[in-house]
């Protein structure tokens, strides 16, 4: 049932120039002014934060496993991009058999890691959700899955980027908390974005994770998201970070903390 092919979806209000008015609902429009608040580094999973360092996060970033959008772009590339790719049987892409595998190997890897979270914070698309729970459901059982909306991926022509209802979604991964999401049907789908505007997004998000009570966090999300991401950081990151995206269930952890 994890993986069942979730196919149906509805269409958040973006708080941005040249952006529609219904759309995301994440205000960019002073998010440039977050662009020096923080530093992020590269960090070991294991790291030890003290309890004093209060306004440092090590932050786990995971790139949702292969889903059937994925697949069907590599194993049948003229036919996905020319008319698979805005096709409703693409709405909110669930995980391929190969995905789930990738999951297996993630969790392995943070079993091996010694990483230690507090929080797991995920996209709320299927993809995104099955990855968060396959892959650290063994280590974390007790630990919480939010569903959030902030580090969904760019929004773009591809119906994978659709949203499935609340409603199902709740059905289908009861163990995921959707308090954040106040909209059951995907208000995001109405809007286009471009990278800028991603990486301006990204900076909210961020800024969202500082403020909250955790110190270790596990994020589950999306490749262009997480490269508009790193891209805002290039002058502290490792170029290999920003320079292509992060393979699928692959994770990638930093510290986050105020610039000195």
């Amino acid at each position: 049932e994890m993986l069942s092919t979730v196919k149906k979806g509805v269409r958040v209000l973006y708080a941005s120039t040249n952006a529609r008015r219904m759309g995301i609902s994440v205000d960019i429009t002073k998010a440039a002014e977050l662009r020096n608040k923080y530093t992020l580094l590269e960090a070991d999973p294991s790291m030890h934060l003290s309890e004093s360092s209060k306004s440092s996060k090590l932050i786990a970033f995971v790139r949702h496993a292969e889903g059937i959008h994925n697949a069907a772009a590599s194993e049948h590339e003229r036919e996905f991009y020319s008319a698979l790719f805005n096709s409703r049987v693409m709405w909110d892409a669930a995980l391929t058999q190969t995905g789930a595998d990738q999951c297996e190997r993630l969790h392995s890897e943070i079993e091996k890691s010694g990483l230690n979270v507090d929080i797991i914070l995920a996209s709320p698309l299927t993809r995104t959700l099955q990855t968060a729970i396959l892959s650290f459901n063994q280590t974390h059982p007790r630990t919480k899955i939010i569903a959030e909306e902030m580090c969904r991926e760019r929004m773009e022509v591809y119906a994978s980027e659709g949203r499935t209802p609340i409603r199902r979604l709740r059905a289908l991964f009861p163990q995921v908390d959707f308090s954040r999401i106040k909209n059951d049907g995907d208000e995001w789908w109405s809007t286009r974005e471009n990278d800028e505007q991603v990486g301006l997004r990204s900076l909210v998000f961020l800024d969202h994770l500082m403020q909250l009570p955790y110190q270790r966090i596990a994020v589950v999300t999306h490749s262009v998201f997480l490269q508009c991401l790193y891209r805002e950081f290039r002058s502290s990151l490792p170029s290999e970070f920003y320079s292509q995206r992060q393979g699928f269930a692959a994770m990638r952890v930093v510290t986050a903390s105020l610039t000195q």
